[in-house]
């Protein structure tokens, strides 16, 4: 193996290994497992080098040859690095040592019997100078030889005392620092729920501020309407009865003023309506009472109310609604047509057409009501349904609160339905409303 023919060495090893297993030679065949595992070791046959050498560990255990059992432990140790197995390596190597150590010990010196003066030719002083002084040369350098191996154990073991120390240092350096930032985490937890807590604190200060705001703004805009256009609707009414108690109509002249007077009276009472359903919608105590009911029903008597305002206006209606039923809020479903009439009638000029028509479906009822008038310019289409009042002068510049459809939207979606909307400026406007049929499954 020297010269690494390592064919012609494995050739040797493997007869001198078979023929010392027929015999059952121990020694010899301790000798040859040793240097297998060499072999091997030098080969990178890991495994197989492995094997043998644990074999010959366990013979040379038990014929107690010390210097084979040292080889072994040191071919164990290069086979655990080889495989980066450096726990066991670590152990292969402290045994190799301890045995190397216990090997080079002083051995104890035993005097020989003196020799018979009658078969020695040497001065018997001589001898023993001889022999003292060779003896003590021997001992030194066996003592010589094993203080430099326990001295390079120790200083191995130096080295592996100042690792484990080190290490431990590093472990409790470590855990310090872990708790120490357990400690610094806990403390940034603790302020973020305080910080969260604050800012739902504000959040919840914020909403009850804007609630009252919108309560401040819901007064203002009920009380600015009841002082402009619904006093003018019963200035109007009672301005009527006082000429007539004052005797200043006949009944001829007041009976021809009943269509202006019921028309005062239903707008005042439209007005009423929208109001205290906006009033409630902004405190958001609306609460609808469902039933099933006839659409065409609530059409013809919704269409009585305007008959007279629009034959004034020149305006055609077209009622082309079918008897179909709808599961809603029949009151809140009235102030919706009658807000959609009086919408369409408010935009519509002398010539133009007002159409209602409903599409019967199994799964819900629509209905539209739609007109010929001036139509919704494109940009104030999303202004419609807001809850901030938006309105426009009617084509006889007839004024409005902006609450109708609004309102519309909130009633309708109360009840499970839609609402949209069709317009085109000089064409036309098209309100669509979606009701169920029945009640929606919960």
């Amino acid at each position: 193996m020297a010269i690494k023919n390592y064919d012609k060495a494995t050739n040797y090893l493997i007869k001198g290994y078979n023929l010392n297993r027929a015999s059952n030679n121990k020694h010899n065949l301790l000798t040859v497992l040793n240097n297998l595992g060499d072999l091997n070791l030098q080969k990178n046959r890991l495994k197989t080098a492995k094997n043998q050498l644990l074999e010959a560990g366990e013979i040379a255990k038990n014929l107690n040859n010390k210097s084979e059992l040292l080889k072994q432990y040191k071919l164990m140790k290069a086979v655990d690095s080889t495989q980066r197995n450096f726990y066991n390596a670590f152990i292969w190597q402290g045994k190799y040592y301890e045995l190397k150590a216990d090997l080079q010990a002083p051995v104890e010196v035993v005097q020989a019997p003196a020799t018979s003066p009658t078969t020695i030719d040497f001065d018997s002083e001589v001898i023993d100078t001889l022999t003292s002084s060779n003896l003590t040369q021997d001992i030194k350098s066996i003592d010589k030889s094993a203080s430099g191996s326990r001295l390079k154990f120790n200083h191995y073991n130096f080295y592996v005392y100042f690792l484990v120390s080190a290490l431990c240092i590093a472990v409790l350096i470590l855990i310090v620092l872990y708790l120490k930032g357990n400690k610094n985490a806990k403390r940034a937890t603790e302020l973020e729920e305080r910080n969260t807590l604050v800012e739902l604190e504000n959040a919840a200060l914020l909403e009850e501020t804007q609630n009252l705001e919108n309560v401040i703004n819901v007064k203002d805009k009920l009380f600015s309407i009841i002082s402009h256009d619904l006093k003018d609707s019963l200035s109007s009414i009672t301005g009527f009865i006082n000429l007539l108690k004052d005797g200043s109509l006949t009944k001829e002249e007041f009976d021809a003023l009943i269509p202006e007077l019921s028309e005062n009276a239903n707008n005042a009472s439209l007005l009423l309506f929208n109001l205290l359903n906006w009033s409630k919608s902004q405190m958001q105590s609306l609460e609808p009472k469902p039933t099933l009911f006839d659409v065409q029903e609530v059409f013809k008597d919704k269409v009585q109310l305007i008959e007279q305002r629009m034959e004034k206006k020149g305006i055609t209606l077209m009622n082309n609604s079918l008897r179909d039923f709808a599961f809603a809020d029949r009151s809140m479903f009235e102030i919706v047509i009658q807000n959609l009439l009086a919408n369409a009638l408010k935009f519509c000029k002398k010539g133009d057409v007002i159409s209602i028509t409903n599409h019967i479906n199994n799964g819900s009822c629509i209905v539209s009501i739609a007109d010929t008038g001036i139509g919704i310019p494109e940009e104030n289409i999303n202004k419609l349904f807001k809850s901030t009042p938006f309105t426009t002068s009617g084509t006889n510049n007839e004024k409005g609160t902006g609450l109708g459809l609004p309102i519309c939207k909130e009633l309708v979606e109360l009840n499970n339905g839609k609402i949209w909307v069709e317009s085109m400026v000089n064409v036309g406007t098209t309100f669509y409303i979606q009701l169920p049929k029945s009640k929606p499954e919960e």
